[in-house]
């Protein structure tokens, strides 16, 4: 076997679906872009330059989470009503147009009305393009592995926006400036959203759709909410999952800044460890819960971890002061814990039953409200933002989510098996295209082959087929490996 071949087993071994790689790539750049003020916009809002208290910067970051939120679960439903691909290049457009209005109008006019508004609609961005690509890659993703696929499109998120955001604007800030940094971030969204939708250009089941109207999909996948009440449970844990670094993102670099005076760009850095440890964990995880079971993973794992680590790292700058090292070891355990989390994404699903579609508008709107919840908490229970006592509350209610998630995962039992009409014939790891799948549904039922959607949510019979011996089918023939 060649050297390279030897290379992309190996790293097939690991879970990592080689077939979709440009597609995570694009994933990576474009939420660099997206995220890179993540970690300081609070920061910057509420110095003399632009005039907030931290209490207001915190309102604007909490409008941005509302409007995540809603584009969250319209990534999901949308998929349904318009194919993945358009659901993404929604989410690009958006995010290019209210971004350049938010550099060059909103900033400059120091207005909180219209900086709530105009960084707010912001957010239909990566949740639309981001998670608009995990609902493809979950479609056409072998349940058995959907772990192992959620881990590595997580990696590649976290990666993006908590490593690689944070990194270069640890540097990019105190080199070029506030405003030369979100222009950077514009650029690097526009170049991973262009390689995107110029890869799944190349996979038509990206562009196919269940033939709805956008208000039949919207509804559909709001009543799984109660048609499949785990499906809710899920959500309220994926919602938990995301506030507590979301929250963590809009105080902390605050608090390290302010209260003890560690420098910005340090304070900036310490998420890149987080970042670190969370794209590591993020594949680690997400293998280790198609082995150990995906609630026993987020419920002994996960939400302990979480809830441990956010008391530490209010209390350790209290204690020994602004130590850049013990510090980082509090951001590396939050990145361990919030990345247990990853099996959440194939519990819901499995939850669902097959209904992958609506299934993934309920997770992604959980992980855009943890980007709301998150900050109204920061919002509702900052006190003085000058001591560390007024940070007291934000830290504690933030725990106090994670040991709510662990509870309500004791409603979650379900056992590792394949979800709902997912089967798996044999062990040639094939995707058959939707054409394929048609033909295959009506050879069994001896009628004419119709064409059909795909193997999307609510469809009928398996969405996943391998076969023996076949020879490829065309376009998204993917290799699930």
């Amino acid at each position: 076997m060649p050297i390279s071949n030897k290379i992309v087993a190996a790293i097939q071994r690991s879970g990592f679906p080689t077939d979709l790689a440009v597609g995570f790539l694009a994933v990576v750049i474009f939420v660099i872009g997206d995220g890179i003020e993540a970690v300081w916009i609070t920061s910057y809002l509420s110095t003399p330059e632009v005039g907030f208290s931290v209490s207001q910067a915190s309102m604007i970051v909490t409008s941005y989470g509302v409007v995540v939120a809603i584009a969250a679960f319209l990534s999901g439903a949308l998929c349904d009503a318009l194919g993945c691909r358009k659901v993404m290049a929604i989410g690009l457009v958006s995010f290019l147009i209210f971004d350049a209005l938010f550099i060059t109008v909103a900033i400059a006019s120091h207005s909180l009305p219209l900086l709530m508004v105009i960084y707010g609609l912001r957010g239909f961005g990566y949740p639309m393009f981001a998670y608009g690509f995990l609902t493809w890659v979950m479609m056409v993703t072998p349940a058995a592995r959907q772990s192992s696929a959620s881990g590595w499109f997580w990696f590649a998120f976290s990666l993006g926006m908590q490593l690689l955001g944070s990194y270069l604007s640890s540097f990019f800030v105190p080199a070029i400036g506030h405003t030369a940094t979100l222009w950077a971030g514009w650029a690097l969204a526009a170049v991973g959203g262009g390689l995107g939708m110029a890869f799944l250009a190349r996979h038509p089941s990206a562009d196919l759709n269940q033939g709805k109207s956008i208000a039949a999909s919207v509804s559909s996948a709001v009543t799984v909410l109660w048609r499949y009440p785990k499906v809710s449970i899920g959500g309220i844990v994926k919602v938990i999952n995301l506030s507590g670094q979301y929250g963590m993102q809009a105080f902390y670099v605050v608090y390290l800044h302010k209260v003890f005076g560690m420098p910005e760009s340090q304070a900036i850095l310490e998420f890149s460890i987080f970042g670190l440890v969370a794209i590591i964990g993020d594949v680690f995880w997400g293998v280790m819960g198609d082995k150990i079971g995906w609630r026993n993973t987020i419920q002994w794992a996960a939400a302990p971890i979480c809830a441990a680590s956010l008391v530490y790292m209010y209390l350790i700058p209290i204690i020994a002061g602004p130590s850049f090292f013990l510090i980082a070891l509090g951001t590396a355990a939050i990145g361990i814990g919030l990345s247990a989390f990853v099996p959440t994404t194939p519990l819901i699903t499995a939850h669902a039953q097959g209904e992958t579609g609506n299934a993934l508008a309920i997770l992604n709107l959980g992980a855009g409200l943890g980007a709301f919840v998150g900050p109204a908490i920061v919002t509702l229970l900052l006190g003085d933002e000058t001591t560390a006592s007024g940070y007291l509350w934000v830290a504690v209610g933030l725990a106090g989510l994670y040991v709510i998630a662990f509870a309500l995962t004791f409603a979650l039992t379900f056992a590792l098996k394949l979800p709902g009409n997912a089967k798996i014939i044999d062990t040639t790891d094939l995707l058959v295209t939707a054409e394929a799948l048609a033909e295959l549904k009506a050879g069994e039922a001896g009628t004419k082959p119709t064409n059909a959607p795909g193997a999307l949510s609510g469809q009928a019979g398996p969405t996943v087929v391998h076969r023996s011996g076949s020879a490829p089918t065309p376009d998204d023939a993917l290799l699930a490996r």
